[in-house]
């Protein structure tokens, strides 16, 4: 993970169609949502029929395809939706870090866990 005015990364594990690990993944919180390369994503992951349009950093509009997958970062797991078009690169965005209840700390631009989890299970006795 980096520091605030560099990158961060994050390892991941994706369980979908299987599971596989990916050890070095950029986290972009100016994006809304996680997105993988469009064969990666057939492999690995679970297809919707949904397609949306999506707008890249470099003003581009892409059709991307909507799949959908259990996410793991920093020992916390649940569902996410993933978009994937051909020549991606593969980014985690804020959907998938709030569903993990994750955010990027500013200060420290480190990853850290929040009070919020969506997934939280609690046992009730």
């Amino acid at each position: 993970m980096g520091g605030a005015v560099g990158h961060v990364f994050v390892s991941v594990r994706f369980r979908g169609r299987d599971e596989f690990a990916m050890e070095r993944v950029l986290v972009d919180t100016g994006a809304s949502f996680t997105v993988m390369p469009l064969e990666l994503a057939k492999e690995h992951f679970i297809e919707t029929p949904f397609e949306v349009e999506v707008r890249l950093g470099d003003d581009r509009v892409v059709r991307a395809r909507v799949f959908i997958a259990e996410a793991e970062i920093e020992g916390r797991r649940g569902p996410v939706r993933i978009l994937a078009f051909s020549g991606a690169m593969p980014v985690i965005g804020v959907d998938t870090l709030e569903t993990l209840g994750l955010r990027v700390d500013p200060v420290t631009g480190r990853i850290e866990k929040t009070e919020y989890y969506m997934l939280f299970v609690r046992q009730f006795t």
